[in-house]
């Protein structure tokens, strides 16, 4: 079976994060910008302006990969075409005839209607891959219901991985923007108040969000950090807080966890279909006094947070990209 995966790399993910790393462990070709996508870059970007005026994702480089990709599929046919982000980079492709087409989407719902309005394109595939089951219901309005498939989002538990020592620092970290809760987040940091015996927070995020948290004290900001920072983030914090306002996967919460970082966030989106109870501290959306509250417990229960992260761990575990491309391998040759 002759597979080739076409996927945006997001420039704010590492080395080892990221949807597209599917493609490490699946035996594939990554699609590559051939001669006509580079033919196609005479034509001023002004010009494919008119055709993308109402896109917000599908960009001139997303829009020249699918037309490049059509072109060579019909004089090289793939068995296996798979958009890994179908939100950035499928619009238009028509497979060959006796070849199969599988969509990846990671919005939300609320958040796909927004950007979208309902999607493009999708006859053409042979199944709509959701890394959330909160997406099932909303892409079976344009689709059969038993061809949108979960198939969870997976993570690399060796390289994130919990450190060798349990000893860990008195701070709280949160990473992220996208979906994450920063009203929420700052009212937080402000009733913890920074005091001598209060947590301290490290806040990773884009240097355009470090306004939101202008005159709050035990606070430490960061940005463009390299992977192995971020990972020693994971392993010398006490816990991980993220608040959320919706979501399908997220990045953070699987390596947090595949890491050993006990997890506080908010019970919203497909949170569930990763973490629950057993493993993470699950609040209701907006409630900064029960945020609180949590934070301060966990950070005095050391054998809650043991507890906590060896079970987080073992549900990443379950979650490694080789089970995960095992599971795809199936529906490659199922559907």
């Amino acid at each position: 079976m002759e597979i080739i995966h076409i996927a945006t790399r997001m420039k704010h993910h590492s080395r080892h994060s990221g949807y597209d790393r599917l493609s490490d462990f699946v035996p594939c070709e990554r699609a590559r910008p051939g001669a006509v996508y580079r033919g196609l870059g005479v034509i001023p970007d002004r010009i494919w302006g008119i055709f993308l005026r109402r896109s917000k994702l599908y960009l001139v480089p997303e829009i020249k990969q699918e037309v490049d990709l059509q072109f060579k599929s019909w004089f090289e046919r793939k068995d296996v075409y798979h958009f890994l982000y179908g939100e950035n980079d499928f619009r238009s492709f028509r497979p060959p005839k006796g070849s199969k087409l599988f969509v990846t989407y990671h919005f939300p719902p609320k958040k796909f209607e927004e950007y979208f309005g309902k999607p493009i394109g999708l006859k053409r595939a042979n199944a709509v891959v959701v890394v959330g089951s909160n997406q099932i219901d909303y892409f079976s309005n344009w689709f059969p219901r038993d061809r949108v498939l979960f198939i969870p989002h997976g993570v690399d538990t060796e390289f994130f991985r919990p450190p060798n020592d349990r000893l860990r620092e008195n701070k709280v970290l949160f990473v992220g923007s996208h979906l994450r809760d920063f009203d929420l987040l700052r009212r937080v940091v402000e009733k913890i108040g920074g005091g001598p015996d209060s947590p301290g927070f490290t806040i990773v995020t884009f240097m355009e969000n470090w306004k939101l948290f202008k005159g709050l004290k035990g606070v430490e900001l960061l940005s463009d950090i390299r992977e192995m920072e971020l990972l020693q983030l994971y392993q010398n914090h006490a816990a991980l807080f993220l608040p959320l306002t919706d979501g399908t996967a997220n990045n953070t919460i699987l390596e947090a966890a595949s890491s050993g970082l006990p997890i506080i966030t908010t019970d919203v989106g497909a949170v569930r279909d990763y973490l629950d109870e057993s493993s993470a501290v699950l609040i209701p959306p907006g409630r900064a006094d029960l945020a609180v509250s949590a934070i301060m417990d966990l950070m005095r229960g050391s054998k809650t947070r043991e507890e906590l992260a060896k079970r987080a761990r073992e549900k990443m575990v379950q979650l490694d990209w080789h089970g995960v491309a095992r599971k795809m391998m199936a529906v490659y040759e199922m559907c």
